[in-house]
């Protein structure tokens, strides 16, 4: 089928399917976090974000860095080697194992994921300002539902 006997794409968002628009959002939602983040004193990535949101919230270690990102260990390795380098993250051997690492923020660390953590939650409120309370309630947990579900078939 040439380009011109293509049908157009649809025209507004209500017409498309359920999981075109998602992803179109998500899209949409992923752009604005990362200029979000851009903008900030101190730079991140997404990536980062996470990365000082999940050791700010006990996960220490690489491999647990690694399970829930789904990531493989040279991948999440270069983002913490990357941090560790920036001042944001330090990196020292466990005391009652020498082979294991432990990762911690850094006082800077520690700035930089509460600045970017103010920075989305203002996003966030700002993003679903118009809507009435019922409705934001719902959509909460509409999107944790499906956001259990997606990583439950991510971890199969």
């Amino acid at each position: 089928m040439s380009r011109r006997e293509r049908p157009a794409a649809p025209s507004t968002p209500a017409a498309h399917p359920l999981g075109e628009m998602m992803l179109s959002f998500a899209g949409r939602l992923a752009r604005l976090e990362t200029e979000t983040l851009a903008g900030l004193e101190v730079p991140l990535t997404i990536r980062q974000y996470r990365i000082l949101s999940r050791v700010d919230a006990g996960y220490t270690s690489l491999m647990a860095l690694c399970r829930l990102a789904h990531r493989n260990p040279p991948t999440m390795s270069e983002s913490v080697n990357k941090l560790v380098r920036q001042g944001l993250l330090t990196r020292e051997t466990e005391a009652a194992d020498r082979r294991t690492m432990v990762l911690a923020l850094t006082a800077a660390g520690r700035e930089a994921h509460e600045a970017g953590r103010l920075a989305l939650e203002k996003f966030g409120t700002e993003l679903t300002s118009g809507l009435d309370e019922q409705i934001r309630n719902d959509l909460l947990a509409v999107t944790r539902r499906l956001y259990t579900e997606m990583e439950s078939r991510l971890e199969q």
